[in-house]
C-alpha cells in the first residue's frame, strides 16, 4: 500500500530525475509575474467555467501572456493546477475551450476519454510531483468512440484498445442518445480512475485532490459540469 510518506518519497525521486518538468519557479527569479499564477485550489470549477465563457464570447485572454508564460515555464518548469482526461477529438481543444495557457492544464487525451494504466500513472505524477489539485474527466457530444462502443462491433487494427474501457460504461445504452451514453462514460471513467489508483484515492480522501466531471457540446462550445 502507498503511505503518505511513500507518495512524498516518490515525488522526491521524480523531482530529482526530472527537474526541468517538476521544478517550480525560483523565488529569486526576476521575471515579471504578469501571467495568471494558476488556478487556486477549490476554484477550479469556477475558473474553468469563466474561461469557457470567455472562449464563447470571443474575449479569450490566454494569448495576452503567451510569450511570457512560455519563457517562464521553459526556464523554471511547470506547475499545472488541473489535470484533464479528455477525448482526442479534434473538436475539443482543451486549453482553448477553457481559455487556459501554457503550463496551466495537465492533459491526457485518448479516444473516448477512457482511463487506463498510463492515464492513471500520468495523473499520479501530476499530483505527486507537479502540484495538480483537481482532475476533470471531460466527455463530449457526438463522440465517435462512444458510438462505436454502443454499437459493440469489432474494429480493425488497434482501435479495439480504446473501445474496451468504454464498453462497461455504455452497457445498455443505445445510439439514439449518445449524449446520455457519453455522460455515463464520464462518470464511469472517473470512478475507474480512482479504483485503479491508490495514490489518487488517498489524495481525494485527504482532500488534497478533487474530482470533477464535465461534458463539452461540439455544436455550441459550451462546457456543462456534471454534479
Amino acid at each position: 500500500m502507498y503511505t503518505t510518506t511513500a507518495v512524498a518519497i516518490a515525488a522526491s525521486v521524480m523531482l530529482a530525475f526530472l527537474p526541468a518538468c517538476a521544478s517550480a519557479p525560483s523565488a529569486s527569479s526576476t521575471m515579471a509575474a504578469t501571467s495568471p499564477a494558476g488556478i487556486a485550489k477549490g476554484n477550479a470549477r469556477a475558473e474553468l467555467a469563466a474561461g469557457n465563457a470567455r472562449f464563447l464570447s470571443g474575449t479569450a485572454i490566454a494569448h495576452n501572456w503567451k510569450d511570457e508564460r512560455i519563457a517562464q515555464t521553459g526556464t523554471f518548469g511547470q506547475t499545472p493546477s488541473v489535470g484533464v482526461l479528455s477525448c482526442a477529438d479534434s473538436r475539443v481543444p482543451v486549453e482553448m475551450v477553457f481559455d487556459q495557457g501554457v503550463g496551466d492544464l495537465f492533459v491526457v487525451r485518448v479516444a473516448g476519454n477512457g482511463e487506463g494504466e498510463t492515464a492513471a500513472g500520468t495523473f499520479e505524477y501530476g499530483v505527486a510531483a507537479l502540484g495538480v489539485h483537481t482532475i476533470l474527466v471531460l466527455g463530449h457530444t457526438k463522440c465517435g468512440a462512444i458510438d462505436a462502443a454502443v454499437a459493440g462491433k469489432p474494429l480493425p487494427g488497434n482501435m479495439g484498445s480504446f473501445i474496451a474501457p468504454l464498453a462497461p460504461a455504455v452497457a445498455g445504452k443505445t445510439a439514439t442518445d449518445l449524449t446520455a451514453a457519453s455522460e455515463a462514460n464520464v462518470r464511469w471513467q472517473a470512478g475507474q480512475l480512482l479504483k485503479r489508483s491508490e495514490i489518487l484515492r488517498k489524495a481525494v480522501a485527504d482532500g488534497s485532490v478533487s474530482m470533477m466531471c464535465g461534458m463539452y457540446d461540439v455544436d455550441s462550445g459550451v462546457v456543462r459540469f456534471l454534479d
